[in-house]
């Protein structure tokens, strides 16, 4: 049983972050609906509403599948039964559209006084800038973490996996505010309205660089190297056989130890030094490291008690001893792909564990189901609202 066993969340959304934080609920141990609109009935990009695709299947494990056309009377009417059981909705549209057709927080709070509502959106519901449109990678120009990314003698990096803004502006800030809005739920007995911006979610994660601004107005500048750091201490460096790993030794005493090993004691004094020693020190490091290879690095410094980390790509990742062990990914059965590898959870509980326990569901898999349990249709009703198109 997961820690938010009997919670009902309704996802009206489409995209990564809303969907993300909803699987993330589900993991938990909430039952989570997803509504889709009928492939026919609205613009969605292929790469979310085909139920076998690669991002489907990453943002829907452990929930169920109902299509709803919402723009039909009757869809709406079984969006308002669905309200009335649902302690949480989450939708992502940007504001004003859902107060057009009724279905907001301030219209459905009058079905359901405990319902916790939250709307996921690039820039909040109000502000100058709360009607544009947007992706990831405008959220995080906006917000700065973009333009700290990369050599500041070339262009700012995107960062696109992972989603820098999306994961940390959005999830991170919805799951834990709607988290929150439940608890102070079981002590006050009320539901509410969350407004989670990407934007001011990004923004407020500048830890280490948004703080020494505001103290002394100093911008943050990109870094001289290519290898996005200037610190010789805190790098990525190539070894021998062309694989890179990376050493982070913020510690005077790591870093004198770090010194010794490479043989090169007389740079120990100078970790702090500007922009022209540090250079001095990346290329006589760089020429060390690049005489024995990257597991021999990874290995001498490790033992050393040196912070040392290969760099890997997923082929690497998943097929590492330690992730192995910490079970990032589990396989599954799907009907139409045969057995599936997806990322598991990451939450470790000792009590109440969170589980990958369910596959992504088939597109409107649950349609049936959901309307005759949950809401108690008949199978006659069920059937007139095929031929009307209300639900797949």
């Amino acid at each position: 049983m997961g820690p938010l066993e009997g919670i009902k969340v309704l996802d009206l959304s489409k995209y990564g972050p809303s969907r993300y934080t909803s699987m993330i609920l589900a993991d938990l141990g909430a039952e989570v609906i997803v509504v889709e609109m009928p492939r026919t009935a609205g613009q969605t990009l292929d790469v979310v509403a085909d139920d076998v695709g690669a991002l489907y299947i990453a943002h829907n494990h452990n929930k169920k599948s109902i299509v709803l056309n919402l723009k039909k009377d009757e869809g709406k009417k079984i969006f308002y039964g669905l309200v009335e059981k649902m302690d949480v909705i989450i939708e992502a549209n940007r504001p004003g559209v859902l107060k057009r057709r009724s279905m907001d927080y301030d219209s459905v709070k009058k079905l359901n006084s405990r319902l916790v509502y939250c709307s996921i959106t690039g820039y909040g519901q109000d502000g100058p800038y709360a009607q544009r449109t947007g992706h990831e990678i405008n959220f995080a120009a906006i917000s700065g973490a973009l333009g700290l990314t990369g050599s500041r003698n070339g262009p700012p990096v995107y960062l696109q996996s992972p989603s820098i803004a999306d994961l940390l502006g959005g999830v991170t800030h919805a799951v834990i505010t709607i988290i929150s809005a439940l608890f102070a739920r079981e002590k006050n007995g009320k539901g509410q309205f969350i407004d989670v911006s990407i934007t001011d979610g990004t923004i407020f994660y500048h830890w280490i660089d948004g703080q020494p601004y505001l103290l002394d107005s100093k911008l943050p500048e990109r870094a001289e190297s290519a290898t996005g750091s200037d610190m010789a201490c805190m790098n990525t460096y190539k070894a021998g056989d062309g694989k890179y790993f990376t050493v982070g030794c913020a510690e005077p005493w790591l870093w004198a130890k770090l010194c010794k090993i490479v043989g090169r004691e007389d740079f120990i004094p100078h970790q702090l030094d500007g922009i022209d020693k540090q250079k001095e020190i990346y290329q006589a490091f760089s020429e060390v490291f690049s005489t024995k290879n990257r597991d021999e690095w990874i290995k001498l410094l490790d033992e050393a008690d040196i912070g040392v980390a290969p760099v890997y790509n997923f082929e690497e990742i998943f097929a590492d001893p330690h992730f192995k062990k910490r079970k990032v990914l589990v396989e599954m059965q799907h009907p139409k792909l045969g057995k599936i590898k997806m990322l598991n959870t990451p939450f470790k509980f000792s009590e109440t564990p969170a589980e990958v326990k369910a596959r992504p569901p088939l597109w409107g898999e649950h349609t049936r189901e959901i309307l005759s349990n949950i809401l108690g249709y008949s199978n006659a009703q069920i059937e007139r609202l095929l031929k009307e198109k209300v639900i797949e």
